[in-house]
């Protein structure tokens, strides 16, 4: 049976909306780039196309941008995926729909456009990547 869940609250992620403590997320986002890189390691040791989940690395790469003050912009979000443009904008639509990304115009651009994480999302992936690392 596969679990659903329902999109998250774009606008909050808990009832309290506060973010983890810094030390939860110092910890996430040392197993988040070590999982990223590995993967990353992975593809370059087996042919394209045989390994995938470009959602995962989507976040995880975001997770640890948002986490260092790095901003993440839509053609660096698709790198991160390994996605075209046009998968990579399919994607994050789905994500955005689900509560799990916003995105946004850069301040000084007409034309760049940033991608983050909600903070719901970062609580999902805090959690998730404090019991795994």
């Amino acid at each position: 049976m596969m679990h659903q869940t329902k999109p998250l609250d774009r606008h909050s992620s808990t009832p309290d909306a506060a973010l983890p403590p810094a030390e939860e997320r110092a910890h996430a986002v040392a197993w988040a780039d070590r999982l990223y890189t590995e993967r990353r390691r992975r593809d370059d040791l087996f042919p394209d196309g045989l390994f995938g989940e470009p959602a995962w690395d989507l976040l995880l790469a975001m997770f640890t941008a948002r986490e260092r003050g790095q901003v993440m912009i839509l053609c660096r979000a698709y790198k991160a995926a390994g996605v075209s443009d046009t998968t990579g904008r399919r994607l994050l639509d789905r994500m955005e729909e689900e509560g799990l990304i916003s995105r946004r115009r850069a301040p000084r651009s007409r034309k760049m456009r940033i991608v983050e994480l909600t903070d719901a999302a970062v609580h999902r992936l805090t959690a998730y990547l404090v019991r795994g690392g």
